[in-house]
Order: structure tokens, then C-alpha cells, then sequence
């Protein structure tokens, strides 16, 4: 195995029918196999070639983690292109100087970034419908490249300053990802958590390259909010997770928020101490509550970014859980080195892994060379022979140390890059060139300034005029990236920075000044600074607000801090993390969703706080209705629909039957949409539907009508395995469970009119109809009832026994970013006409 092309068709080959990747982007799971890729992926490329990319042609993929990431990736390989990815959170600035540097031909863009992909002026491949037009054309012939050829251009620099891309070939990333699965256990039976940005290599070597070489399967939460992603946890059953140590840090929150909400903190702590001298198959067990908020299965977190904390890994260690610490470069493809499930010291990062020499210069810097070390960066020679030795030996400007035992320890950075918990990495000088071109700022310095365990870019600046600091701020917050804001801020208290001879500034004097100025402050975030006006203007009552507290709680400040016009990010200091944990603690505290997505970062607390009213809490129907599907219930039902209701039918209609050759070689599970004009039309339906369909279907019954009374909701379910559907109000549970049926293969009828008008005509279909046709992504197959004589039992009639005319219409789908009004207008057109 060679290249990327290769990783997919030797998987198929192997792993065939294995699930590879997953994603529930609304109700409904959609999977992709290892036999799926190999088939999607080439017809990808096909799309991508007819959108104009050759061979050597760069490709800019600026999207959120999802599976179509994954095939426009590898679609890019299998064309012979080179990808170029981004971070969702990057600035269209920066997006801008890398397509022009890299002469990109062609953007491969999500929804969340669709302003910034249209703003660089280049065709635009949407992910979220690259499968569906993947699936109406031929596959292209796999490009002719190799091992040493171009995979990747990964951009390593901050925002604003002029970015470097180092070049990856297919031979640097697999041997990267080789070296890496020999000692971190992934094995053919994970379900591995894709929460970092598949735009960092982290992600990429160990997220998504490994899995794919073993056959494990890698799931795509929608979400990076706690709460969902124990919710994600728990339904997929989830054996391993990659995090930054932020991300770690948040997930112990979530847990340790729940120990508090049932009153267990005191019993969790004293367990914690026990468990130091027990086994980890006892220590899995007395924290099995625990683990079972996710999914019960995980055994294994690998961290790498930045530094963790030796006691936070030691907390899920003591819970029966395994964290591994990586140590990696972005032009190492990214391995370095791994902690080993036999050799995890804490506070190491482990041994260099397979293939990767290491060595420690005469200044401390840690040097690196293997078959994963980059090939240079793009169009920068100088840089190149700046970072890689006449033998070969990357120079990673880290500092550390070697064990005799080839343990790693990290010392810190040889320069004065800030890597922050959440794994963003911010130059300072990127930063520094924004403040200094402002007239009001003689000139200013960036440090990374802590706040307990977490690490802040910091400003510190010199003004002839002190009272605009703020407004400084705000401007250049303004222009720099998401990962780049400046969360506080100094006014030099002296003429000038301390300087060197050579007039650079001392940033180890500038932070021990700092951590003077900061030794009377209560919380040490701001030092030198006093509370913002918005803050000292505190209501006390807003304290109260239930928002507000929980804003504080995150943000770590007094709740008379938090006013209603405070802005989340700019104000209260809390990045893009942050605010992801605190929609999770909303949710989980008052039983809220917010997407994170409508989440500006510049919004109040008074917006917040409307966006939580306008939400409303989420009200769940009562009920889960799985024991129908059940092969015995099954059987019962089948058995009834023979004996009971095919008679039943007989002896009140005729039925004539049209367009059964349409299920002909249709794989199910498919949405049956019939018209609603009898009392008995899921009957007609039961008895004149093949047994193969019927076997596996589910029918959508009115909540407040057929469960509504529990004896008919108990017939309904074992007749005709119905499940309860909200006609309006809260539906959220009922697409749950409409969805967990067609996870399970089962097929669905359900009624687009909501409601029964008895011998027609058909009515106006509900606005819901379309969303479950698209997020559903399986066939709809209309049905329509023709009557031409109603029997007596239906109503008033003269005729006893009724004539109908039962009449399967085209299966047809609709694309991924379908718009589900035009797909609700679109299906009661189709119906109408049939």
C-alpha cells in the first residue's frame, strides 16, 4: 500500500461490507462502508474532473468534519489532484493568500463556510452533494501517481502573516500513519469519535488514515457541544476518542457536572482514591455508571496539540480509561512520537514510533528525520533550507529531552509560538503586525498569558492614550482569526518594552512584569487591568438570570460581571471551546439545544438568553415503542395480517393492484407515501404490499389519536409494528424513532397529509414531509389509493363491499442539500399526477 488511492481499494478488498464511516446529521444514520468508498470515491473524482481539476491541480477543501470530507479527499487523490485543507474557523484573509499562493483551481465547501468558498473567486464543489451527483455518473480512471508524489499541502503559519504550506506526499502521510497504528490500538472492531479538524494531521494520521488501514469504523458527530457528543458516545458505542487537552478538560466537566446533578460527588471522589490500587478491569467497573453516560465502551483517548496535564489524564486513567499522549509536526506528516499502552509516563510523550529517528541538538532542539518527514514548503525555499539540515534532520524548534530508554519530555518552544488547549496554533508576530498598524499603538508585544490550566493570547501594549486599549483591541480582534483573538490586555506601564541589544523584546521579562501587575487581581486573567465598564456596571439582579450563571461558570467570573450587553467572546473572554461547552451545559441544565452554529461569537448574554427563550425547552413524547421490531413480534404480526386482515380486506373491497414491478430490485428500507382516504388504507396496504416489504415495515401512527388510547397503541404495534408520530408540537422523539427504524432497516409508511379525509381529495401535504424525504436519504416510493366505490364499514355508502385501485408509483430520491419545501411540493406533485 502506497498511496491514498490504494488505502481505498485494498480496503475494500479487505473490509468489504465493515461500516467505515458514519454520521447522524438529523434523525437518520447514513453509512458508508468500506465497499461504498471504493465504489463513491471514483465517481467523486469523476464530479471534481468535470469541474475542471487535472492531475497536479491543487484543491482547497475548506469544510466541516463530516464523510463527505472524507470522499472529496481521496476523490482529490484518486484524480491526482492535491488537496489543500483548511480550518473551518480560518479567516477568508488567509483563505485568500493560500489560494493564491498555491494556485488552487477548485473549492470543495460546506454550508458553514459557503461566504468565505465564494469569496476566493473559484468553482465551488458543495461536500453535502458530492455523493448524490457522485452517484449519476461513471467512475474515473485512477490517476497514475506515486509513493514521493504530492498528497497534500498543509499551511502551517497564523492568519495574517504570509502562511507556509508543507508539502505532504502519499509516501510521507501512510508511513506516518504505518509507524502510529503500530503502537496506538486501533483495531478492526473500534468505533473511533472524529471531533478534531480533518484539516489538522492529528486527525487525519490517527482519525482517519489508521482506522481505514485496519477497518475500523469513525464516526462524525454534528456537533462538538458535551452533550452531544455523549449522546454520540452512547449511541454509537464509541472505543476511542482524539481530543486537544481543552477538549479532554471539557468532556471531564460534563461528566463531573453530571456527579453533581445526582448528588454522588463526594462517593465519585472517594472511588477515584480507591481506585489508585486496583486493576483496571475492577476500575472500569466500579465507575461503570460512569462510563455509561459514554456508551460504556471507551477504553482509549489519544491527546496531542499541546500539553495535558498529568493530573487530568490520570483522572480517566484511574476510571478505567487509557489516555495516550502524542507528540507530532505538521511536516512530520504529523508522528513523532506515541505514549505506549505498556510505557505512559505521565507528563512524557512517549518514544519516537517506528521509522522516526530522534535526536537532541547541542541547544536542546529536538531533531527528527524518517520516511514521514516532509518534502519542503510550497514555493519557499528559504524556509525549507531553514528548517531541514543538509542530512536530512528536521528542526522542530521544540525543546526536550531524552530518557535512556528513548522517553520523550517536552521542555517548551525553541520560539514563541503560542499553542493553545483547544490545539489552534497563534504566531504571535502574526498578531503584533495588526496592533502595530494601527496609528494609536506606538508599538505592542503577544504572550501567552495562563488562566489556571488554559492559555490566553495576550496583549500587552504601549498607548500615549490608555483609555482606547479597548478599542485597539476590539479593531484588531476585528481582522485577526477566530483562534487568534486577543483575550486580554496591558498597558505598558513604562516608556518602553525591555529590550535586547538588538532591540527585540524580552517576553520573559515582559511575563514576569505581567505576573507582578497581576498579583493583586482576584482572578489573575487581566493583569493590570481593571474590570471592563460593562462589567463594573453590574446589576445584581442579572445574576439571577439562569444564562447568565452558567455563562459565568464557564467563562470563570463573578456572576455580577456578566451583564446583558457583555459579548461572549470579546468581553468574557471565552474561544470558540468555551462557547461550544457552555451550549452543551444549556442544554443539560435547561434542557435547551442550540446549535452552535447560530452562535455568533460576538453575541450578548442578553442574545443568548433570547436565543434560549425562543428555543423553548424540548419535550419528549413518552414511549419507546422497539419491542415490535423484534423477529417473534414480528412473526405474530405477519401471522395476524394472514389470518385476520387479508380475510378482512377480501370480504369489504376489491383491489386491483398496479405497478408491483416497481419494487423490482429496490433495496430497502424505503418511505412508502400513500394518500390517507379510508379508514381501512393501511389495511389495503398490509394485504396488497409483497411479504419481503411487509416483513420489514413500520408504520407512522398518529401519537395523539392511535397512542393515545394504550390498548390501541399496543394493537397498532404488534399488527402492523406502528411507532407514535407528533402530527405538531415537539417531533424531535418522533423522528428518533422514525429514524432508528430505517437505521434497523426497516421501511416506513407515512401519511404526507397528516390526516384522514375520508374518499378524498387529497390535501395539502404537511411542511414536515419534505425535511423527513431528504435527512431520510432512502427512496421515497409513492402509493395512491384510487377510489371508485367505498365500502359501507368506511361510510356512508350503499355498496357493501368497496372497489379500489392500489397503485405503486417511481421510486425517486432526493439529493442531500435537496430544499425540503421544493421536495415536500415536488412529492404531492408526483402524488397528485399518479
Amino acid at each position: 500500500m502506497e498511496t491514498l488511492i490504494d488505502l481505498v481499494t485494498e480496503g475494500a478488498a479487505r473490509y468489504d461490507d465493515r461500516p467505515a464511516l458514519l454520521i447522524r446529521p438529523s434523525f437518520r444514520t447514513r453509512v458508508w462502508r468500506y465497499r461504498d468508498l471504493a465504489a463513491v470515491v471514483p465517481r467523486a473524482a469523476r464530479v471534481l474532473a468535470d469541474a475542471g481539476l487535472k492531475p497536479g491541480d491543487r484543491v482547497i477543501i475548506w469544510a466541516v468534519n463530516r464523510p463527505e470530507w472524507v470522499i472529496a479527499f481521496l476523490a482529490t487523490a484518486h484524480a491526482g489532484g492535491v488537496t489543500v485543507p483548511l480550518d473551518v474557523r480560518h479567516a477568508q484573509e488567509f483563505a485568500a493568500k493560500v489560494a493564491a499562493q498555491t494556485g488552487a483551481r477548485l473549492v470543495l465547501a460546506s454550508r458553514q463556510t459557503a461566504d468565505g468558498a465564494r469569496s476566493l473567486g473559484l468553482p465551488i464543489v458543495w461536500i453535502e452533494s458530492l455523493p448524490d451527483q457522485a452517484r449519476r455518473t461513471d467512475p474515473l480512471a485512477a490517476a497514475t501517481i506515486g509513493p514521493d508524489d504530492l498528497a497534500e499541502v498543509v499551511f502551517t503559519s497564523g492568519t495574517t502573516g504570509d502562511p507556509k504550506g508543507a508539502m505532504i506526499s502519499h509516501r510521507n502521510l501512510l508511513s506516518s500513519a504505518k509507524g502510529m497504528a503500530a503502537v496506538f490500538p486501533i483495531r478492526p472492531a473500534e468505533r473511533l469519535i472524529s471531533v478534531l479538524p480533518l484539516s489538522h494531521l492529528f486527525e487525519q494520521g490517527i482519525g482517519l488514515i489508521i482506522p481505514l488501514l485496519v477497518g475500523a469504523s469513525v464516526v462524525y458527530p454534528v456537533s462538538r457541544q458535551p452533550a452531544v457528543l455523549l449522546r454520540t458516545f452512547r449511541d454509537f458505542q464509541a472505543t476511542m476518542l482524539l481530543l486537544v487537552p481543552q477538549g479532554l478538560r471539557l468532556l471531564d466537566n460534563a461528566i463531573l457536572r453530571r456527579v453533581d446533578q445526582a448528588g454522588r460527588r463526594s462517593l465519585f471522589e472517594w472511588l477515584h482514591r480507591v481506585a489508585r490500587v486496583l486493576p483496571r478491569s475492577v476500575r472500569r467497573l466500579i465507575f461503570r455508571p460512569v462510563l455509561a453516560q459514554l456508551g460504556g465502551r471507551l477504553h482509549t483517548i489519544g491527546v496531542g496539540a499541546s500539553a495535558l496535564d498529568p493530573a487530568l489524564a490520570t483522572h480517566w486513567t484511574q476510571m478505567g480509561v487509557q489516555v495516550l499522549q502524542g507528540y507530532g509536526a505538521t511536516e512530520m506528516s504529523p508522528g513523532i512520537s506515541f505514549t505506549r499502552p505498556t510505557l505512559n509516563r505521565p507528563g512524557t510523550v512517549g518514544q519516537a514510533i517506528p521509522g522516526v529517528e530522534i535526536r537532541v541538538a547541542d541547544d536542546g532542539e529536538l531533531l527528527v528525520r524518517g520516511p514521514n518527514r516532509f518534502l519542503g514548503y510550497w514555493d519557499n525555499p528559504e524556509a525549507t533550507a531553514a528548517a531541514i539540515d543538509h542530512e536530512g534532520w528536521y528542526h522542530t524548534g521544540d525543546l526536550g529531552e531524552l530518557s535512556a530508554d528513548g522517553v520523550l519530555t517536552l521542555r517548551g518552544r525553541k520560539k514563541d509560538m503560542l499553542a493553545l488547549p483547544d490545539g489552534q496554533k497563534v504566531y504571535p508576530d502574526d498578531v503584533e503586525a495588526v496592533l502595530t498598524r494601527d496609528p494609536r499603538v506606538r508599538d505592542a508585544t503577544v504572550v501567552g498569558w495562563p488562566l489556571g490550566l488554559d492559555l490566553r493570547v495576550h496583549a500587552v501594549l504601549l498607548l500615549d492614550d490608555p483609555s482606547l486599549a479597548a478599542a485597539v483591541v476590539r479593531d484588531a480582534n476585528a481582522v485577526l482569526g477566530a483562534h487568534q483573538q486577543i483575550r486580554g490586555n496591558t498597558v505598558w506601564p513604562d516608556e518602553d518594552l525591555p529590550r535586547t541589544h538588538a532591540l527585540k523584546v524580552k517576553k520573559h521579562v515582559v511575563l514576569e512584569r505581567l505576573a507582578q501587575l497581576a498579583g493583586a487581581a482576584a482572578d489573575g486573567s487581566r493583569p493590570g487591568v481593571a474590570a471592563s465598564a460593562a462589567a463594573s456596571q453590574a446589576d445584581p439582579a442579572d445574576a439571577l438570570d439562569p444564562v447568565a450563571a452558567l455563562v459565568a461558570q464557564i467563562a470563570l467570573v463573578p456572576p455580577s460581571t456578566v451583564t446583558p450587553s457583555a459579548r461572549l467572546s470579546s468581553d468574557l473572554n471565552l474561544d470558540s471551546l468555551q462557547r461550544v461547552e457552555l451550549l452543551g451545559v444549556i442544554e443539560e441544565e435547561l434542557g435547551t439545544y442550540i446549535d452552535d452554529d447560530a452562535l455568533d461569537p460576538e453575541a450578548t448574554v442578553a442574545d443568548l438568553s433570547a436565543m434560549v427563550a425562543a428555543a423553548g425547552s424540548a419535550k419528549r413524547e413518552g414511549g419507546i415503542y422497539g419491542w415490535p421490531l423484534s423477529p417473534v413480534s414480528r412473526a405474530v404480526g405477519m401471522g395476524l395480517q394472514a389470518l385476520v386482515v387479508r380475510p378482512f380486506v377480501r370480504l369489504f373491497y376489491r383491489v386491483r393492484t398496479s405497478g408491483l414491478e416497481r419494487l423490482d430490485g429496490l433495496e430497502g428500507p424505503v418511505l412508502f407515501t400513500p394518500n390517507h382516504c379510508l379508514h381501512l388504507d393501511n389495511a389495503i396496504i398490509l394485504a396488497r404490499l409483497p411479504r419481503e416489504w411487509r416483513w420489514r415495515l413500520s408504520i407512522a401512527a398518529a401519537a395523539d389519536d392511535i397512542f393515545g388510547n394504550p390498548l390501541r397503541g399496543f394493537g397498532a404495534s404488534i399488527l402492523a409494528n406502528a411507532f407514535p408520530l407528533a402530527r405538531e408540537g415537539a417531533v424531535r422523539r418522533s423522528l428518533e424513532l422514525l429514524g432508528a427504524r430505517l437505521d434497523r432497516g426497516f421501511s416506513i409508511l407515512i401519511f404526507p397529509e397528516g390526516k384522514l379525509t375520508l374518499g378524498g381529495p387529497m390535501q395539502p401535504f404537511k411542511a414536515g414531509v419534505g425535511l423527513i424525504a431528504v435527512e431520510g436519504a432512502t427512496p421515497i416510493v409513492p402509493l395512491k389509493l384510487h377510489i371508485h366505490r367505498m365500502s359501507r364499514i368506511d361510510g356512508p355508502s350503499r355498496w357493501w363491499r368497496g372497489d379500489v385501485e392500489f397503485v405503486i408509483g417511481e421510486p425517486l430520491r432526493f439529493d442531500a442539500d435537496a430544499d425540503p419545501s421544493a421536495a415536500t411540493t415536488r412529492l404531492e406533485q408526483i402524488m397528485a399526477a399518479l
